[in-house]
């Protein structure tokens, strides 16, 4: 369970990421041209004060 680092509060999970305009979300890359995607983004939403935080759930593709 993730925590706000603005209030402590207990966040909701696991919403996506979305362009306004577009259906596509975002995607994480390194830098470069047609560098492997690394994950998806997902969201944590706190419901006290509207904090967004931004992860990746599988981080295998980052670690050294």
């Amino acid at each position: 369970m993730r925590k706000c680092i603005r209030c402590n509060c207990d966040m909701v999970e696991n919403f996506d990421v979305k362009v306004e305009g577009g259906a596509n979300g975002l995607k994480i890359t390194e830098q470069g041209i047609f560098k492997d995607n690394l994950g998806k983004v997902n969201v944590a939403v706190c419901p006290e004060c509207g904090y967004l935080e931004f992860y990746l759930k599988d981080t295998e593709k980052i670690r050294d």
